[in-house]
């Protein structure tokens, strides 16, 4: 068996200095926010798009969906001691065959070349392809079963190097949000400081047209001011949550803080008494289709693949293409491709957001779009 075309994995570069570039591009997006923005945008929902654009997604392979094929091959036997050659400096050929293993993955491709910084002296080899892992083996005496106890060989050092991958992915991904909060409120803190400066050198300043942020107001006023929106709108709801029920755990601490912060939110378990004897299909279509301000949709691979959630936004994004824009709120467990959703859709990733972190923002937007309705 040999390994013609394979790579050696987690070799090429060093992920701890990949991960520190990435970092730095906080800085760049930072600065690269036009200043009108700070004063449209919270500090906390300026953090959340720039962590989110700079994610890194980690590997997971999809062992549940191993394949495997086979093609005729020449196979070189001429380093084989079992067989009797008498000139071992040349390719001896013989007809075999070549058994390939298919193993899809999910994250970034770039990290499948990153030394981490836990690992060994013998990575795995494989053949890396956009979308899967390739384990080739050849064989010259067309032996498919003697395949099998290589390819487990190779994948279980695989699975050795995946953690160790995702451990710094996963501690780069939890920080991306602080640090683009903390360098967003410093970029804030840099205009504040331009403006007092410019105003100080005694002229006239020219700028874009201001608005004013919104003063505090009681939590008493709030609650009627979203009453009343909702009242005007004819709206049950400030915002629905739409999600697949393997994700439930995530979203239900989202849809408590919501309830904690005094906005309206349907979110499933909260309205068992509703639900109960009614047509859930038509039930359900009202509420994310027209009866709730904004929707929220938890997009993953089990989001795409469930029924219910499919139905849910199909009604959501209705209204989003009937041009009432801006009211779907989409946010991502993983990078699964969700059909119907617009490419252009902006959306948050909640790997580098708490339940907690993400349902402040989505009284944020509840608040500020009031006066856009």
């Amino acid at each position: 068996m040999h390994k013609r075309e394979w790579t050696l994995l987690f070799s090429e570069y060093d992920l701890r200095l990949l991960l520190e570039a990435e970092l730095k591009k906080v800085d760049e997006r930072a600065l690269a926010i036009p200043k009108e923005r700070f004063k449209l945008i919270s500090d906390e929902l300026l953090a959340a798009q720039i962590a989110s654009d700079l994610t890194v997604t980690p590997l997971e392979i999809v062992e549940d969906d191993i394949s495997v094929s086979s093609q005729d091959a020449k196979v070189d036997v001429s380093q084989d001691p079992n067989r009797l050659i008498m000139d071992r400096s040349r390719p001896f050929y013989r007809d075999g065959i070549e058994v390939t293993y298919h193993v899809p993955y999910r994250g970034d491709e770039q990290l499948l070349k990153c030394r981490p910084g836990t690992y060994t002296l013998n990575p795995p080899r494989a053949v890396i392809t956009p979308r899967e892992i390739r384990f080739p083996y050849d064989h010259a005496d067309r032996d498919v079963a003697a395949t099998k106890s290589w390819f487990h060989e190779d994948l279980a050092s695989l699975r050795q190097w995946l953690p160790w991958v995702n451990a710094q992915v996963g501690e780069y991904n939890g920080s991306l949000e602080a640090n683009a909060r903390q360098r967003v409120r410093q970029r804030r803190s840099e205009l504040d400081q331009t403006e007092i400066d410019l105003a100080s050198l005694g002229f006239k300043v020219r700028s874009s047209e201001t608005i004013s942020a919104s003063v505090s107001d009681s939590s008493e006023n709030v609650l009627k001011r979203r009453a009343s929106t909702r009242k005007r709108l004819r709206r049950e709801y400030d915002v629905a949550l739409s999600f697949a029920g393997e994700d439930r755990a995530y979203v239900e601490r989202v849809a408590e803080r919501l309830r904690e912060l005094g906005v309206s939110v349907f979110y499933d378990a909260f309205e068992q008494v509703n639900l109960w004897g009614n047509d859930l299909a038509e039930h359900l279509g009202s509420v994310y289709g027209k009866d709730s301000r904004f929707v929220v949709l938890f997009l993953s691979r089990h989001y795409a693949s469930k029924a219910w959630p499919t139905h849910e936004k199909r009604f959501a994004l209705a209204r989003h293409l009937s041009g009432d824009e801006e009211r779907v709120l989409p946010v991502r467990f993983d990078e699964t491709d969700i059909p119907g959703l617009p490419s252009t859709t902006g959306y948050l990733d909640l790997r580098v957001l708490t339940p907690e972190k993400l349902a402040e923002l989505i009284r944020q937007k509840v608040d500020v779009s009031e006066g856009d309705v």
